[in-house]
């Protein structure tokens, strides 16, 4: 029994999060941050894209590089006739992009 529960944690920890918000979360928690304001999810056959909206780009910078470091494609659209730092991100796993 105690072997099981070991090969499962492993696994878990080998297996890519599932999502970004599991990715700056600790211990595969979950963790939304604030400066995602607006949050879509858009799945297709193989592929999972989470876009997020937000108006603090500036605040997202670090759990974008972040994102990035743990295997997450980040692209950032800035809006450029906003005042501040809105913009726009797309998310997917970088291995999944790669394969599409």
């Amino acid at each position: 029994m105690e072997t099981s529960n070991i090969i499962d944690l492993q696994q878990r920890r080998e297996r890519p999060l599932r999502t970004p918000y599991h990715s700056l979360g600790q211990d595969h928690e979950m963790h939304v941050p604030e400066w995602a304001q607006h949050r879509s999810v858009y799945r297709t056959e193989g592929r999972t894209l989470y876009l997020v909206e937000t108006d603090r780009l500036d605040e997202a910078r670090g759990d974008l590089r972040r994102l990035d470091r743990a295997g997450w494609e980040v692209r950032v659209a800035e809006d450029p006739e906003a005042r501040g730092s809105r913009a726009r991100i797309a998310l997917t796993r970088r291995d999944i992009a790669r394969a599409a």
